[in-house]
């Protein structure tokens, strides 16, 4: 076997190991249940009271990390913790529009992972790092936005500017801002992965 066919054997062979890797991961990957109607274009959902871990860091692939080693078993009783979807992800805004020299462009990035329903307050293990915490959210209302085809900025700002406009047609009333839900099936994520924008209403 030469060199070239050996190349190209080895590079599909790693190519199927990761599809199967992403592929077992979909499968084991949990979802956050709530209840939906469809309003046009958007989705009106009611989420119930859920914990979650959330972590904010200076890029989002750092919250990532943090979540991934929390959820693979760094917390106060060594259990992994299947990861559930959609992950979500808050960027707050510079208040600076026009940085100084030496100072940075990155704004904080929060980053969110639900835990499955069977945890409650009492019972989800406590992160080991002090960056992640632990949160329970009370029930709430979300208003999303799906985003078409690959998530580039364009494509997650048009779908921030339609699901307010659609907030300010229906007379709702927005709580904070607005954030991004991920479905990427991993913590590595995917290009493949569905991509939301959504904003909490009252």
């Amino acid at each position: 076997m030469d060199r070239a066919t050996t190349f190209v054997t080895g590079a599909l062979a790693g190519l199927a190991t990761v599809a199967g890797l992403r592929y077992y991961r979909s499968r084991a990957t949990e979802t956050v249940d709530y209840e939906s109607r469809q309003i046009g274009d958007i989705e009106l959902r009611e989420y119930p009271t859920v914990v979650v871990a959330e972590t904010v860091a200076d890029r989002e692939a750092a919250g990532r990390r943090r979540l991934e080693q929390y959820l693979g078993g760094a917390n106060t009783v060594a259990e992994r913790i299947p990861a559930t979807t959609p992950l979500r992800t808050h960027s707050r805004p510079l208040e600076v529009t026009t940085p100084q020299a030496g100072e940075s462009t990155d704004s904080p990035v929060r980053v969110t992972s639900y835990l499955p329903p069977r945890y409650s307050p009492q019972s989800a293990p406590e992160p080991t790092d002090p960056t992640v915490q632990l949160t329970v959210e009370t029930p709430r209302r979300v208003a999303v936005q799906s985003v078409s085809l690959y998530p580039s900025t364009n494509r997650l700002e048009r779908a921030r500017n339609q699901l307010l406009e659609a907030v300010e047609i229906n007379d709702w009333v927005a709580i904070g801002a607005t954030f991004v839900f991920r479905y990427d099936n991993s913590f590595v994520g995917s290009l493949t992965g569905r991509t939301e924008v959504g904003i909490e209403i009252a």
